[in-house]
């Protein structure tokens, strides 16, 4: 039977060859869609383990500084007069205070030639040499003049030679200049005595000066307990054991006692030690809440923490709960535990610090400390009540879940 051309348009079927193809893209694309997923959560699990381990180490950070012994002995000072002398001890110092007196600073020299007209004045009418002598060791620095060296040509030359002196042009009056020299130390060595000596001639003066020493050169001398300490600069080390005392003001001998007296203190300092048991207690609370939130459980997948069910996480926290709560020794080879100390656990396992018993604890080690005494007859320390041992090493980083009433 022939069919019409007309019929024949009207049964031809079209195939909807897209979606067929789109359908067995998607069944071919499955296996990849599961890898893709996979790949993600191993993705997130190594992200949200490099987060836990960031924290880790800032924990051990924290408890590295509290196994630093000299987080225990810090120390502080006091100064009645800072303005007269300034005070600083180290970790050898002892608390406790005592009275300085500064009998007089070290001081250098100054003299004074005056009787000048002018800063361009002429020194002499002759050559000669202007002699600058020590008067300790008596060595002797000359310095050329002629008929032509002003007074301002002579400081330029003392200050480049090598007497120790500086010299500069001073003005005293309208009409009066002076060449005025300080040695450039302090302390009674640096004395000095200058003189002229013409070519040819005996020693002398410049020509119309006049010569003075308002200030002669002078070693610094204290007293602590009655006992006398000189030193040739302003610093004063080896008279109280730790302690430098550094004088600062001019004192003469004329006027120190009426003047310069301070009482100076070297205090046992918590602060650091303080610090360092609350960065622990901080820095484990951010490991420990981290911990909790990426290993959280829930029947929903979707809001379960990426690192749920994860051994390694929960055998590290474990462990190092452990390792902290076994406590430490101290010198005596007793085991002291921070609770001690005050830290203390909530009941969600994060950790707290008991400010009151922490500084009650912290205080007692302070007054175990010697008094402040002078470098003789200086009694030993009595045995600190807190450890200042070294914390177990290894990965120590944590606090146990159980709260210290549990501990034996």
């Amino acid at each position: 039977m022939a069919v019409g051309s007309a019929n024949a348009a009207t049964a031809t079927s079209v195939l909807d060859v897209a979606s067929i193809v789109s359908g067995l893209m998607q069944v071919e694309s499955q296996p990849l869609t599961k890898l893709d997923a996979k790949i993600s959560a191993v993705n997130t699990k190594v992200s949200a383990m490099g987060s836990f381990m960031s924290k880790v180490s800032a924990l051990q950070t924290a408890l590295d500084k509290l196994a630093d012994s000299t987080q225990f002995n810090t120390l502080g000072t006091t100064n009645s007069n800072s303005n007269l002398l300034s005070v600083a001890a180290t970790s050898g110092a002892s608390a406790g205070s005592l009275a300085v007196q500064v009998k007089q600073s070290a001081l250098p020299q100054q003299t004074l030639l005056s009787g000048f007209t002018s800063a361009t004045a002429l020194v002499s009418d002759t050559a000669g040499s202007f002699n600058l002598t020590n008067s300790a060791t008596g060595a002797v620095v000359g310095v050329d003049v002629t008929s032509a060296t002003t007074l301002t040509d002579l400081a330029a030359l003392v200050t480049a030679s090598s007497a120790g002196v500086t010299a500069s042009v001073v003005q005293q009056t309208d009409s009066s200049y002076a060449l005025l020299l300080t040695s450039k130390s302090v302390g009674a060595a640096q004395a000095f005595g200058t003189d002229f000596t013409p070519t040819g001639g005996t020693a002398t003066v410049l020509t119309g000066s006049t010569v003075s020493t308002p200030q002669a050169a002078s070693d610094a001398a204290i007293r602590v307990n009655g006992i006398d300490y000189t030193r040739s600069s302003n610093t004063f080390t080896n008279i109280l054991p730790g302690v430098t005392l550094t004088l600062q003001q001019s004192v003469s001998a004329a006027d120190w006692a009426s003047a310069s007296t301070a009482t100076v203190a070297v205090t046992s300092s918590n602060a650091n030690a303080a610090s360092a048991i609350s960065g622990l207690v901080s820095a484990y609370n951010d490991v420990y809440s981290l911990y909790k939130s990426l290993t959280r459980s829930n029947q929903d997948a979707m809001l379960r923490g990426p690192l749920n069910g994860d051994q390694t996480v929960d055998n590290f926290m474990g462990r190092v709960r452990n390792l902290i709560d076994a406590g430490v020794k101290d010198g005596a080879g007793s085991t002291v535990y921070l609770y001690d100390a005050g830290v203390t656990t909530n009941s969600d396992g994060t950790l707290k610090v008991d400010s009151t018993k922490l500084n009650t604890a912290l205080t007692a080690r302070s007054a175990a400390s010697s008094p402040l005494v002078p470098m003789s007859g200086r009694p030993r320390a009595a045995t600190a009540s807190i450890s200042s041992s070294p914390m177990p090493s290894g990965p120590v980083a944590c606090w146990p879940t159980a709260t210290p009433a549990s501990r034996p």
